[in-house]
């Protein structure tokens, strides 16, 4: 069963085959909108005044096929303005109501539209009843219409007979501006409530069911167990990086998300080397693989997160961070060769050396404090 809402690829794809959401109410009321306005500001009488005058200058004696051409450019002055804003407005509220897509697909013959039973099947369709009772209400608007101006203008228009002609012609301009206010008024209540209605119809043909939008999903962003095991291999350790740790001289972390290892040869103490760098689960995942294999883990806030953020991975410290690392290998040292003379008794103050802002826990070694 179909219960659930179209998704945004649902809708895209049924656009292109001509199946979109485009209100003939609404556009109708938007040509309305545009063609009063297009009378109003953009026609001009200049033409017919000119056609009325040129007849009566030349006594009227213009030949058919002349008063013919006349006339048709005088009309062609009137109707053009007013043709092409509702045909502009028409597309434009035909374009954002598909958003913008084109039917290109939908282009071709369908003898399926040409189906008697499906024609049969239309009859009892929540559309034919949406068009029934939109009709109906257009009807009774109408009506309405008609009953309003006649109370509101009727009087006014019968006593211009008595009005001089620039008062009856301003007249006419006031009942014609509140005459179309008052059928916009009257008929837009209708032409939204129906936009809205052939809104929820249009959806309520698009939905998909469950295995759909699931497989949808699968096509456009991939199998979810599929990411998700190719995320854990992601965060597992390489080869490469295993070794990088087996052959760092330390681990420096913060304290567990961030990992930086620090290689440095014996001969040359100086040239500290950064053989791994991470951050976040591969940093923990780090940590614990050192601590396996018995590299030292030190967690050194301030020192780790300046060696994270100024170094790359296979690239020298910076030089400003040379000797605080210098003098956490040292610590280092000192605590193995300590261990190395007395691996039994121990002297506890060698292992507690101060710290000041490192941060450490009490299982970690404590490098002293900068």
């Amino acid at each position: 069963m179909k219960t659930e809402k179209p998704t945004p690829h649902r809708l895209l794809k049924e656009s292109k085959k001509g199946k979109s959401y485009v209100s003939r109410d609404l556009a109708g009321l938007t040509v309305l909108v545009a063609g009063l306005v297009a009378m109003t500001t953009m026609i001009s009488s200049r033409a017919l005044h000119g056609f009325y005058r040129g007849m009566a200058e030349r006594g009227f004696s213009l030949t058919p096929a002349e008063a013919a051409w006349q006339a048709t450019v005088a009309f062609l002055w009137i109707a053009v303005p007013v043709g092409a804003a509702a045909i502009v407005a028409a597309v434009l509220i035909s374009l954002v109501q598909s958003r913008g897509v084109i039917a290109a697909e939908a282009v071709r013959i369908d003898l399926a539209r040409v189906n008697p039973i499906s024609g049969f099947k239309n009859l009892f369709s929540l559309k034919t009843i949406k068009g029934l009772v939109t009709a109906v209400l257009y009807l009774l608007a109408g009506i309405i219409f008609a009953v309003l101006a006649w109370k509101l203008f009727a009087p006014s228009l019968f006593a211009q007979v008595q009005m001089p002609d620039k008062a009856a012609g301003a007249l006419w301009y006031s009942v014609g501006w509140r005459s179309t206010a008052l059928l916009l008024a009257v008929l837009s209540p209708i032409a939204l409530a129906a936009a809205f209605v052939e809104y929820r119809l249009y959806i309520r043909e698009m939905r998909m069911e469950k295995h759909e939008v699931k497989q949808e999903h699968k096509d456009h962003n991939g199998n979810p167990e599929i990411k998700q095991r190719r995320r854990q291999i992601g965060e597992e350790l390489s080869a490469q990086v295993q070794s990088d740790i087996a052959g760092s001289s330390m681990i420096l972390a913060n304290p567990t998300h961030i990992a930086v290892g620090i290689f440095v040869h014996p001969d040359y103490p100086g040239l500290q080397f950064v053989s791994l760098r991470e951050r976040g689960n591969r940093a923990r995942k780090v940590i614990a693989f050192a601590e396996r294999l018995g590299i030292p883990v030190v967690r050194d806030i301030p020192v780790a997160r300046a060696v994270y953020f100024k170094a790359r991975r296979y690239q020298f410290v910076p030089a400003e961070l040379v000797t605080p690392i210098a003098r956490i290998l040292m610590w280092l040292k000192d605590i193995e060769r300590n261990h190395a003379e007395a691996p039994s008794d121990s002297d506890p103050s060698a292992d507690s050396a101060p710290d000041a802002t490192s941060g450490l826990d009490d299982t970690s070694p404590r490098p002293p404090a900068g």
